[in-house]
């Protein structure tokens, strides 16, 4: 006794590339009167239905795994017969698994039923992704009130992800969303617009209900099971980390990388366990039985459930699919990790035969790496002496130089430090976050912070622990300076080894002189970046004289080609407290705007722009105009 089948007449969405042959799944999003919600039809390809269990393209497709999309021509998992007769299109009737709910304004699917469909010729219609951004801004146009729906149901659903804590981003204007395990991808060129995250919001709803509804069925299917790493870090640390390095390449290169090293791959088990990166109870693979073999197992299960007929695997071939799929991948993924690793060292060694000078940041930085881990050659250190005094040296840099072991680096090594000490007392909080990001089972540099003085006049004592190694005591007017100084201190005490027997800050005599002195301008400060989506408040606030900050010496085009790193050095030249910067978020969640305004000496500057750094930036940029004007 097979099940009904159930069709409908209302428009079917296929949103996908013009070009697409492969279409696994279809969708309705309708609203329900008064602000109720939405209700929702996902029709996905009832693939099971036209490839038998032990035929030759099922064979192929346990043989594939899931299709593959090379440069120049793609490779169905199915092979083109099966996959032609099973994807769905606007010209003929499809069988198909149909998945029903009501999504609450709280972005809660509720009500879901799990059946049979039945898909008329005509009902589907082909959108391209580079068409969805065109129709939803064209009232008139037949598919505008459909996609708009779809769209705010996509956004209610984004929205409950990551109120739930999970790792949801989507950056659109260049190009990467995080993907299920967390790890930061990239989107195809010809996918960057809002149609990605409706497609990408409803399905992964849909395999969620479908989960919840096995489980509640009692259905042994292969779950997506993803389990926490503890070194990786909360789900919100790591979305507040991938938001403050969007602006930043290589930062956020580096954080892919981390991500992928340190987020578990989610797997295939009959069992369910979860889903931590998208913050599930139960989660599974079910849109897209052309693509990928996993969700045709899972709808042979779940069709041979509904049809009340024999189940098509036992509990132990299953068990075996799951984990054959989970070794494959695993080796799948160690051979691409390990095709890229050895053409890069390829690059970085043939770069580092070039002219070292004339490398841009990246590449030094991959050369650098690459070398740390031996001698140090007489060309390498005489070029990082060159750009420490030209401050072309950044904080991925140091860490990686301080990581050097041999002690042929270690002239160099304290040749950086101390300079950078003396000329970017604040990149120290930098280097050293950076060297945990790279060695996250190793414990955290700690600081240890005193006070002393009168009110109107205090000073402070910072003492950091790098490696199990205590720095010195480090003396400020203010407790960001004393920072500082204590973490460039005490990395430069954990490469020589000279830990200092000082149990008590050294007070000064007079609170006049504290020590360390100020840290001097930048000598050589960096340009500042340049965010053509910026915008700096034309008035900034200074309610009171600008001659209380002593301005003697200075020139305004120093400030301005580092105002960031000018105006911590301005503070502490005038014994004032550090500049403070509060950060305000604005716009669409793919989209944002940040607006930094500085705080320093009751003088004041705000300024946007696309990117948290842009903004900070440009505030003081702001705040030096101010002051000089």
């Amino acid at each position: 006794m097979t099940t009904s089948t159930t069709t409908d007449m209302s428009t079917l969405l296929m949103i996908d590339s013009a070009f697409a042959r492969d279409r696994d799944d279809a969708f309705s999003v309708i609203p329900l009167g008064g602000g109720r919600g939405w209700t929702v039809e996902v029709h996905i390809a009832g693939v099971c239905d036209v490839v038998e269990l032990g035929s030759v393209a099922d064979e192929q497709a346990f043989l594939r795994a899931e299709t593959r999309y090379l440069p120049n021509r793609t490779i169905p998992m199915l092979g083109e017969a099966a996959e032609q007769a099973a994807t769905l299109t606007a010209d003929g009737s499809r069988t198909s698994l149909r998945v029903t709910g009501t999504l609450t304004p709280g972005g809660q699917l509720v009500d879901v039923t799990v059946g049979r469909g039945q898909i008329p010729v005509g009902r589907c219609v082909a959108v391209d992704h580079a068409e969805v951004p065109g129709i939803l801004a064209d009232p008139r146009h037949p598919l505008h009130s459909q996609l708009a729906a779809a769209d705010a149901a996509a956004q209610v659903l984004l929205a409950a992800r990551r109120a739930g804590g999970a790792l949801a981003f989507y950056d659109l204007t260049r190009g990467w969303a995080a993907n299920e395990d967390g790890a930061i991808v990239a989107i195809p060129d010809a996918l960057r617009t809002v149609a990605y995250v409706i497609v990408q919001e409803l399905m992964i709803a849909t395999n969620e209900a479908v989960a919840l509804w096995c489980v509640e069925q009692g259905l042994p299917v292969l779950f997506r099971n993803h389990r926490a790493n503890p070194v990786a870090g909360s789900t919100d640390e790591l979305m507040t980390e991938i938001a403050a390095a969007s602006g930043d390449p290589d930062l956020f290169a580096k954080l892919r990388g981390r991500l992928l090293s340190t987020l578990r791959a989610a797997v295939y088990e009959p069992t369910v366990h979860g889903h931590y990166g998208l913050r599930l109870s139960a989660y599974t693979h079910v849109t897209s039985p052309l693509r990928r073999v996993a969700d045709l197992i899972n709808q042979r299960i779940i069709v041979a459930h509904l049809d009340r007929s024999p189940a098509p695997y036992t509990g132990d071939q299953l068990a075996a699919l799951g984990a054959d799929l989970n070794r494959r991948t695993r080796a799948a993924r160690e051979a691409k990790k390990n095709r890229f690793k050895h053409a890069d060292q390829r690059l970085v060694a043939q770069e580092a035969a070039r002219d070292l000078a004339a490398l841009d940041a990246r590449t030094f930085h991959k050369v650098l790496k690459a070398e740390a881990a031996g001698l140090l050659r007489a060309e390498l250190a005489s070029e990082l002496a060159r750009r420490v005094d030209a401050d072309l040296l950044t904080a991925p840099d140091v860490a990686v130089l301080i990581d050097a072991a041999d002690r042929s680096w270690r002239p160099i090594q304290l040749r950086v430090l101390d300079t950078l000490a003396d000329t970017h007392p604040e990149m120290a909080p930098s280097v050293v976050s950076v060297w945990r990001q790279a060695h996250p089972d190793q414990p955290p540099t700690d600081l240890e912070i005193r006070r002393n003085g009168a009110d109107h006049n205090p000073l402070f004592a910072a003492r950091a622990t790098h490696l199990g190694i205590r720095g010195p005591w480090a003396i400020g007017s203010a407790k960001k300076p004393a920072e500082q100084a204590a973490l460039w201190a005490a990395v430069r005490v954990q490469l020589t080894g000279t830990e200092p027997v000082d149990t008590e800050p050294d007070w000064p005599t007079t609170q006049h002189a504290p020590q360390p002195a100020p840290s001097p301008q930048p000598t050589t400060p960096p340009p500042v970046p340049h965010d053509p989506g910026s915008a700096v408040a034309t008035e900034p606030h200074c309610p009171t004289d600008p001659g209380v900050l002593n301005l003697e010496g200075t020139k305004k085009s120093k400030a301005l080609s580092n105002p960031t790193a000018w105006l911590m050095s301005l503070a502490q030249n005038n014994h004032q407290p550090p500049p403070e910067w509060e950060f305000h978020t604005d716009g669409p969640a793919h989209a944002p705007r940040f607006t930094a305004t500085v705080h320093l000496a009751g003088h004041h500057a705000a300024a946007d722009a696309t990117t948290k750094t842009a903004a900070k930036t440009a505030s003081a940029a702001a705040l030096v105009e101010a002051l000089f004007a």
